[in-house]
């Protein structure tokens, strides 16, 4: 039986253990993650200064060669925001990145703002005339920035050590009626679980200290219920993980992993060109009811309710 282990309020059982922490499923969370969890200021040094450079030296050039991708995964996602909010209105883009999602936005009528700790991409956010406060999102930040309709959070949760703080944050910037956004790795999937227990792949989806939590639907579902958002759409992206099950083992093959990305896209522009988008629709809707699916999409409004912090 696997041990269980408790560390400050957090407390579950261990799941793994990777490069001196442990993966728990914290009963106090209701979600994955590690322990011990680590500081904020260690993580701000991290995401300011060395994600961009150290970590991630390739991602603004990768992201320049899948300029038409992103274009069209953007609008997509924006399509189906404004489906819920029935309308365009403002959007905060926290962890803006390099900035291709407000570029989108900004493109097709949204009033757009961000928030990014990373210098080099907050200086090519700044280049391309986007509105990005270089920081992180606080409290300070979340009093002096004023109120949006929408607050997107893309690929950011899983490196916070306090995702629910961080959701109390975005509905005090949120107006009446306002929405967030979320997307997060789907991480211990079943696609993922058949390649690491009856295949013997290590668990390549860990990565501590960049990734602290671990998310799929219900258990995002259950967290943006308990702060008193009310979930309204869900939706998955491609489960890159179907390549590893053909053969097309991108793990340790950064090239392959490029390959096997540009096969993704080429799935996802045909279709769109074509004005088939609604075969993608239909197909992601099949994986998103299995709980497949590479990223988790959550949108959830607010509600009326007044909580006691």
């Amino acid at each position: 039986m696997s041990d269980r282990k408790c560390w400050i309020d957090h407390s579950g059982i261990v799941l793994h253990s990777v490069d001196g922490f442990d993966i728990i499923h914290c009963e106090s969370c209701g979600f994955k993650h590690i322990i011990p969890i680590p500081d904020e200021e260690e993580l701000e040094r991290i995401y300011k200064h060395e994600y961009h450079v150290k970590d991630k030296p390739l991602m603004l050039q990768h992201q320049l060669e899948d300029k038409e991708w992103h274009a069209a995964t953007a609008t997509a996602r924006l399509e189906a925001i404004e489906k819920q909010l029935k309308r365009k209105g403002s959007i905060l883009d926290i962890g803006s990145g390099n900035g291709f999602f407000m570029k989108q936005a900004v493109e097709l009528g949204w009033q757009a703002k961000g928030v990014e700790p990373a210098d080099k991409a907050v200086e090519y956010c700044h280049s391309i005339g986007l509105d990005v406060i270089h920081g992180v999102f606080d409290q300070q930040c979340a009093d002096s920035i004023g109120k949006f309709d929408v607050v997107h959070l893309w690929e950011v949760l899983e490196h916070l050590p306090d995702p629910a703080g961080m959701l109390d944050l975005c509905r005090q910037v949120l107006n009446p009626g306002g929405m967030v956004v979320i997307g997060v790795p789907n991480d211990y999937n079943e696609l993922q679980k058949i390649m690491s227990e009856d295949l013997g792949e290590k668990p390549w989806w860990l990565a501590p200290p960049h990734h602290i939590n671990f998310f799929n639907r219900s258990s995002l579902e259950r967290l943006l219920r308990r702060l008193d958002f009310e979930p309204l759409h869900y939706e998955i992206t491609f489960p890159m993980e179907l390549f590893l099950l053909m053969g097309k083992n991108y793990l340790h093959d950064p090239d392959m992993g490029r390959e096997c990305h540009a096969m993704r896209k080429e799935l996802e522009l045909t279709l769109t060109r074509t004005g088939n988008r609604d075969v993608l629709d239909k197909l992601y809707e099949s994986f998103a009811e299995a709980g497949f699916g590479r990223h988790a999409v959550l949108m959830a409004g607010k509600t009326t309710n007044i909580r006691n912090i």
